[in-house]
């Protein structure tokens, strides 16, 4: 199937993560905002697995206009981004970076409403959201659906954190905050290797679930989208059964090869 570059393992498997450019052209781009959009419309407040803009209740624009900042199973919503979680392409590169056998295990928008402080969500793992695995052959893979970096909504990192081992996550009363900001405690020492690329509509971030990072704050404008779609190898077990995301245990690749998927 191969889509990765020469060293893209090697540097996954040292960074904890790997950017790829233009991974996805700008009609796809185009027609998998037009599809979270329309998602984003009809969200309504109180509904189970979308979150919503906590510093107001103030209207948003026009692309996100109820201030979504997360929202769940969004492969259940429209069909373009069933197909997305779908792509052959991703799947290609979850075959190559962990095996021939591959299951979905998230399929979600992060979004940053115009002009929102995202500190509160802090640097984090993902890990501490799905352990006891059997192994982490897991990863989430973030398309950008618009330019994002510093202070516009994109993604910090800590390359090689993924090393480290799982870190205690805390949380943090801050003054006048309407909720605590999410930390990892003993992170400071981690701070002096922190990058921020700069994304382009249609690059892909793939990322380490014990990858420190977080997400930065929109001081635009306008939302910005980024689906988040996570695989893992059928011998990446939940020892617990905690994922109740929807996604998950759909077959997304066999014997190296994409999936059909099957019609109601």
């Amino acid at each position: 199937m191969g889509c990765l570059a020469n060293g893209d393992i090697e540097r996954y498997t040292e960074d904890g993560y790997l950017v790829l450019r233009a991974f996805f052209d700008r009609a796809d781009v185009d027609d998998l905002r037009g599809a979270t959009a329309e998602i984003l419309k009809r969200a309504k407040r109180g509904t189970r697995g979308i979150g919503f803009d906590p510093w107001t209740t103030e209207p948003g624009d026009p692309l996100n206009p109820h201030r979504v900042y997360y929202y769940n199973d969004i492969f259940l919503e429209h069909p373009r981004l069933d197909e997305h979680m779908r792509d052959p392409r991703l799947a290609a590169a979850f075959v190559e970076l962990y095996d021939n056998d591959i299951d979905a295990y998230q399929s979600a928008t992060v979004v940053k409403p115009a002009m929102m402080n995202f500190d509160f969500q802090g640097w984090h793992q993902d890990a501490p959201d799905y352990v006891p695995l059997s192994n982490y052959k897991l990863a989430s893979a973030l398309t950008y659906l618009a330019d994002m970096g510093p202070n516009t909504g994109g993604t910090s990192l800590v390359p090689g954190s993924h090393r480290d081992g799982l870190f205690e996550r805390g949380y943090v009363q801050m003054p006048g905050w309407p909720v605590k900001k999410r930390v990892i405690v003993g992170f400071e020492p981690h701070a002096s290797r922190i990058v921020t690329p700069q994304f382009r509509p249609g690059d892909v971030l793939i990322f380490h679930p014990c990858l420190m990072h977080r997400a930065n704050s929109n001081y635009t404008p306008v939302s910005k989208i980024g689906l988040i779609n996570a695989y893992r190898a059928v011998d990446c077990i939940d020892l617990e059964g905690r994922n109740k995301f929807k996604a998950d245990n759909i077959p997304i690749a066999r014997g190296g090869q994409v999936v059909a998927r099957a019609h109601a």
